[in-house]
């Protein structure tokens, strides 16, 4: 017994010097919630698949029906925002806040009525005549559309077809009373009846004399006048009765530039470079103020930055080819004042500093062309102020008068205002030849057989072929 106790002894002493295999862990309970958490849905789904999918239907429902509304919301927002800017004469803003409204709802009614009066007020006519067409295909005739076809008419110089009614809604009042006047106004402009739209203005002005379209209206008739200092004097009250007028201030540094007023200019296109900082007429004022300033450096820097945005902006390239000009760079100015006449030849300034710099670097006979050029548009320009003072005036209804301005729109390379003045001149006498004669050219040039074929039959009939 002895013995067979100390082998177990021995035995147990042995054991105890093994080394046991390690423990198996136990799994970590976070990771078994976790694992828990990720085959939940999978166990939901199979256990109470139906129930899952209407929970998922009515989720996705849900989800769509937020998004509808926020769209709609958003779709409001601006069309608000588009109607408040209209009203006050803020083309520029209401363009931004109606892209918005065409890409959510691009057929909303009242969206396309805006999208017509900014398009005319602008003179994109024939796009407001697109939309207004587009109106009439999902509304028909309604008495807003009928409205706008009248303002529409109104603007394009028909001002004898829609004098009445409009000013039947002038009298009435309310505001449809204000667009009347407006584009009654615009239209006597547009025809150089200069005498008619003071009249109208004043009327308007009376009755709204803070209206910042009456203003606007006022200011336009001043330039068209040629009396700068009542033109500063309107478009600085507008700009303090509504600083947001953009339109209205860019005119206003217009004006003050011409008077070499570049501290006064700079202040407002300082304003404007916040509100429009990529506009090519307020970045080529804004360079001009600087200019004026003896801030020459930064002109420059302004508009190359302008001609990297815009390259093809005339009035840009005129005055980055003056800059180049004077600092006696006659190769870059050439360059830029070149681009500048081809694209509106029409532009006195420019072509003056294009034929100093084509003397510059030796080419005379060119220059003796573009001083040739030069003298017919200064002396053009001088006849439409003799007609837009004299017979423009006194002969409102003789076609004779704007047919005469559309040939010197000819011939100052301005092909588009001269097609306006053409059909200024069908409107009060449908059977003028030398109109229809002067619109076959034209057509002719501008690719269209069509219409010039009919003009050059109407021209014959009305007045017999014409004499070599």
């Amino acid at each position: 017994m002895h013995d067979k106790a100390g082998s177990v002894e021995t035995a147990s002493a042995a054991t105890s010097l093994v080394p046991l295999p390690p423990a198996t862990p136990a799994p970590a309970p976070r990771r078994r919630g976790a694992m828990r958490l990720l085959v939940a849905p999978f166990l939901f789904l199979r256990r109470h698949l139906w129930r899952a999918l209407s929970a998922m239907a009515l989720l996705a429902l849900c989800g769509g029906a937020t998004g509808l509304l926020g769209l709609f919301v958003w779709t409001e927002h601006h069309l608000r925002a588009a109607r408040r800017a209209i009203e006050r004469g803020h083309n520029g803003v209401a363009i931004r806040h109606l892209h918005a409204c065409r890409w959510a709802r691009p057929d909303h009614p009242e969206v396309l009525l805006l999208c017509a009066r900014v398009a005319r007020r602008s003179g994109a006519w024939t796009e407001a005549e697109a939309f207004l067409d587009r109106y009439w295909q999902l509304r028909g005739d309604d008495e807003p559309l009928v409205l706008e076809r009248l303002l529409l008419r109104a603007t394009g110089g028909e001002v004898e077809a829609v004098w009445l009614l409009l000013q039947a809604r002038i009298d009435a009042g309310g505001p449809e009373a204000a667009l009347a006047r407006e584009a009654l106004v615009a239209g006597l402009l547009y025809r150089f009846r200069l005498r008619d739209a003071a009249t109208q203005i004043e009327r308007w002005l009376e009755a709204e004399p803070d209206s910042p379209l009456a203003l606007f209206a006022s200011g336009k008739l001043h330039e068209q006048r040629e009396q700068s200092s009542d033109a500063l004097r309107t478009f600085r009250r507008l700009v303090e009765i509504d600083p947001e007028h953009d339109e209205a201030r860019l005119r206003l540094t217009a004006l003050l530039l011409q008077m070499s007023q570049g501290e006064e200019a700079l202040a407002h296109l300082e304003h404007l470079r916040k509100r429009l900082p990529h506009n090519p007429n307020a970045m080529t004022q804004l360079a001009q103020a600087l200019d004026l300033q003896g801030r020459a450096d930064e002109a420059r820097a302004v508009l190359d930055d302008c001609l990297a945005r815009h390259p093809d902006h005339p009035a840009a390239l005129a005055e980055r080819g003056r800059l180049a000009y004077r600092d006696g760079d006659g190769q870059a100015a050439e360059e830029f004042l070149r681009r500048a006449v081809q694209l509106d030849p029409s532009d006195v300034r420019a072509r003056n500093h294009y034929q100093l710099a084509l003397g510059g670097n030796g080419k005379k006979a060119e220059a003796a062309k573009e001083r040739e050029a030069l003298r017919r548009i200064e002396a053009d320009i001088q006849r439409i102020g003799i007609i837009a003072r004299g017979r423009l005036q006194e002969a409102p209804n003789d076609p004779g008068v704007p047919y005469e301005v559309a040939l010197i729109a000819l011939r100052a390379g301005r092909p588009k205002e001269a097609h306006r003045w053409l059909q200024n001149a069908l409107r009060i006498d449908p059977n003028h030849a030398p109109t229809h004669r002067a619109l076959a050219a034209y057509y002719h040039e501008t690719g269209n057989p069509i219409l010039s074929a009919r003009h050059r039959a109407l021209a014959q009939r009305f007045g017999g072929p014409q004499k070599p």
